[in-house]
């Protein structure tokens, strides 16, 4: 007998996507954002290759410069945030001063990884970011969520990926959330994090050194959510993620049915190979179970009960069923055995 789930099926594989599927694209820009890089060993073209299309299917306009001269009131003015990721060592004094009058005025910033040891020069353009890059080491970066309640982190479970360990300095903790924490021995060093500065918003996380974290999925989120809020716009509109939700999802079962009958079983000569010796006498294992209608089989399935149980197919029309796969037209295809185990046929002669 081959059950058939069915009915509905849809129920139990929506919400299992949903923890951590985007919500539908935006068909045109409803954001638009200046993005700086630099011609640095962080390949900052190469990173904005990544993440633009994937933040313009999500309606948010990336535009690309390596000019620091674009840092400039009219130039600002088109564009509702800047993200900065380069490692640019000089700001000049009249860009300094359009960067802190454009976020104060409600500007948004977006600094990500290297952006927190971009211009060394401005101690003002530190204390905009909220800190600055001190040392790293690699590996394998897990976070800890510190600022769940806030509305960047709602719905976001985080991630994990290979990147440089940052560790920073020059910490200015006014007006500054930490949302994300990575252990950096027996403390927790601030690793994702907002400010605000007088009607303006900064989004900074010490993710993306290179293309695996630019390529990660969670990472795509997270900056999505960051520039969102940056922009004063909605950070849930991202979506949910979290990693790994449809390995970590476990359904509600059934409970197991009373009303079912009870297994009866005939002595069997079958096949019984125990290791290191012979077969064993005669007992429970030379029994085989009596078949049961495929209607009363039913009732013996425990299954996730967002499913809906029903019979496909049955003798006659299938017998020993050892396999099954369904191909790409939705089709099943079942491998029988009519011969197999105990009645071995001349080579080329056999049923199965």
């Amino acid at each position: 007998m081959i059950p058939s789930f069915a009915g509905r099926c849809a129920a139990i594989a929506l919400p299992a996507i949903c923890l951590f599927a985007a919500v539908s694209s935006t068909a045109a820009a409803d954001l638009k954002l200046l993005f700086l890089g630099d011609h640095g060993h962080h390949k900052p073209a190469a990173r904005f290759a990544q993440l633009q299309p994937v933040l313009a299917a999500r309606g948010i306009e990336l535009t690309y410069t390596e000019k620091v001269g674009d840092l400039n009131r009219k130039s600002l003015a088109k564009y509702g945030a800047l993200v900065i990721y380069a490692n640019i060592d000089e700001l000049p004094a009249a860009e300094e001063a359009a960067l802190l009058e454009y976020v104060a005025e409600g500007g948004g910033l977006v600094a990500l990884h290297c952006a927190s040891f971009c211009f060394r020069n401005s101690p003002k353009y530190v204390e905009l970011v909220g800190a600055q890059f001190k040392s790293h080491g690699t590996g394998r970066v897990v976070t800890a969520i510190v600022g769940g309640s806030h509305p960047v982190m709602q719905g976001f479970g985080g991630f994990s990926s290979w990147d440089e360990t940052y560790v920073h300095d020059k910490h200015n903790e006014a007006g500054r959330v930490v949302l994300e924490a990575r252990k950096e021995g027996e403390r927790n060093e601030p690793w994702t994090w907002i400010r605000t500065q007088g009607k303006g918003r900064v989004f900074y996380t010490a993710w993306g050194h290179d293309e695996r974290t630019w390529g990660h999925k969670g990472f795509h989120n997270l900056v999505e959510r960051g520039i969102r809020w940056a922009v004063g716009d909605d950070p849930g509109k991202a979506g949910p993620y979290l990693e790994n939700a449809i390995d970590s999802y476990v359904p509600r079962m059934t409970e197991p049915r009373t009303d079912v009958d009870l297994f009866e079983y005939l002595p069997a000569k079958v096949p019984f190979y125990p290791e290191g010796g012979a077969r064993k006498g005669d007992g429970a294992w030379n029994r085989m179970q009596i078949p049961l209608p495929p209607e009363e089989s039913l009732k013996h399935y425990v299954h996730p009960d967002e499913f809906e149980l029903r019979l496909f197919a049955a003798e006659p029309d299938i017998g020993k069923a050892l396999a099954m796969t369904w191909d790409a037209r939705g089709r099943l295809w079942l491998c029988e055995s009519t011969d197999y185990p105990n009645n071995l046929q001349t080579p080329g002669q056999g049923n199965d």
